[in-house]
């Protein structure tokens, strides 16, 4: 397991009726073209190209979520040596019966829930093609091109209470829906990042979210309550970003900040709005 266990100021209060827990992720052939792209599950050595975009991170934030949450059927799922092929093996039917192919080439949006019986249930959508470049990252621009812009990026200063449904990706999101509410961000390429009770940048409704700050990009550290993502873990194992606090009143209108998920990869775009906080 990659992810360390979690810091004892975010254990878990007693978890809501019919919790789950989830990751969302991406289908694209593209992918399969990425020299840096080693995540199949069933190749024979040295490891090939999968086109579910790092299964093997989302396999793991899922195992990390499942023992936050002691889903022990789940937990017993996740944590076998034959999981990750499991985990494809679902992906591939679910595209066969959806799109009748098991490699359907365009890309695909997929949501992989995960109950506390080990049950898994897989919805997906099309979602639009990105530049190969997206994807598998070693470094990101501080002066990228306007023209590549991908995001619209605003901060809510409305306090998040840090805790295990924030640290996982869980079907308690409220705060999140809350936060996108206050801004009216309803667009899918409007971002909110959100804030913790101290006042530093947690992560992005959608994303994980990186700042310049002296010369190295910097993502919220684990400390201040965000998201265990999949991208971050990326960017933090090759060194495109660090660990560090990045407190809301420094957050400049007009900054360019980089914003990655499991399913666009990496973007950027600029702040334009600071709500108020209520």
């Amino acid at each position: 397991m990659a992810y360390p266990p979690l810091t004892s100021s975010f254990l878990a209060p007693q978890s809501p009726p019919n919790l789950a827990i989830f990751t969302t992720l991406r289908s694209d052939a593209l992918l399969l073209t990425h020299p840096l792209n080693r995540f199949s599950p069933t190749s024979p050595s040295p490891p090939s190209p999968s086109q579910f975009y790092l299964l093997s991170y989302h396999r793991d934030r899922l195992l990390c979520a499942a023992q936050q949450f002691n889903f022990q059927p789940a937990i017993k799922l996740l944590s076998t040596p034959s999981s990750l092929s499991t985990l494809q093996s679902a992906l591939e039917q679910h595209l066969l019966h959806t799109y009748s192919s098991r490699t359907h080439p365009s890309p695909v949006r997929i949501r992989m829930t995960v109950s506390s019986d080990g049950a898994i249930t897989l919805t997906s959508a099309p979602t639009p093609a990105l530049p190969l470049s997206a994807f598998f990252p070693l470094s990101l621009s501080p002066f990228p091109d306007p023209a590549t812009a991908a995001w619209r990026i605003r901060l809510s200063l409305t306090a998040v209470i840090p805790s295990p449904y924030t640290v996982h990706k869980t079907t308690k999101r409220e705060m999140y829906d809350t936060a996108r509410g206050l801004l009216s961000a309803t667009a899918t390429d409007v971002e909110v990042l959100v804030v913790n009770e101290r006042g530093e940048v947690m992560e992005g409704s959608l994303t994980t979210p990186y700042f310049w700050r002296e010369g190295s990009w910097v993502t919220p550290r684990e400390e201040c309550g965000g998201n265990r993502g999949t991208t971050r873990r990326w960017a933090l194992e090759r060194g495109v970003a660090v660990e560090g606090v990045v407190r809301a009143e420094e957050v400049q209108v007009g900054e360019v900040v980089w914003l990655s998920n499991g399913v666009r990869g990496f973007g950027w775009g600029m702040v334009q709005e600071v709500g108020r906080e209520e």
